[in-house]
């Protein structure tokens, strides 16, 4: 069984300047992504596209 004071170790540090939004994919359905802050909901919704197509972000 796992020693408590390392679990808490092992937390991950907080992703600064990303935001949880909620995108609509081309079907209709409903998907939360996480996004950088500021982040323009036309943008959220393309890449949520994306990430369900499995294609790769363009660089």
């Amino acid at each position: 069984m796992p020693d408590q004071d390392h679990e808490q170790e092992r937390k991950r540090p907080e992703l600064l300047g990303t935001e949880m939004r909620e995108a609509t994919l081309p079907d209709g359905s409903q998907a939360v992504i996480v996004v950088r802050a500021g982040t323009s909901q036309a943008e959220v919704d393309e890449k949520a596209a994306r990430l369900r197509r499995g294609t790769p972000d363009a660089k």
